[in-house]
């Protein structure tokens, strides 16, 4: 059994915005958000793994590195899955790319280094675990990482 300290895989962070806002996303440009949730297929393959990863996401970054932590300074984090040891998250954005209640966010978001269109989708209704796992095809394990002060 995992227990989630520090394991490689694949991950899906489900995030909330509450509100309309105009951010610049690095290199990619601007993006105009909407209220509803967010939900970004990533993977983590460096040091610690999954929990370590999930953690940066979330607390603000300092200093923005992925696309990911320019969305953050209006969306906070709501709950996150993964799969181990396996690199699944081309299949995933391809999956939620079809999926009806799911719509493309920014087209290259987390994916300028791969040929995906896109790995940030929004959607106006909070997405469930057995949701996802129906349209990705796999179980889910939930993350769960500590709340640091």
């Amino acid at each position: 059994m995992k227990d989630g300290t520090s394991e490689h895989g694949t991950y899906l962070l489900l995030l909330e915005c509450s509100q309309e806002a105009e951010l610049v996303i690095g290199r990619l440009g601007k993006m105009v958000t909407e209220p509803g949730y967010y939900l970004y297929v990533g993977s983590a393959f460096g040091p610690g793994g999954i929990q370590a990863r999930v953690r940066h996401h979330q607390r603000m970054a300092l200093r923005p590195h992925w696309h990911i932590d320019y969305l953050r300074t209006v969306a906070e984090p709501v709950d996150a899955w993964c799969v181990y040891d396996i690199r699944c998250e081309h299949v995933w954005a391809q999956a939620l790319e079809q999926f009806e209640d799911t719509l493309i966010a920014l087209q290259r978001f987390g994916s300028s280094d791969c040929g995906c269109v896109t790995h940030l989708f929004y959607s106006r209704h909070r997405l469930v675990k057995a949701v996802l796992e129906r349209v990705l095809e796999t179980e889910l394990s939930s993350v769960n990482v500590p709340v640091l002060e």
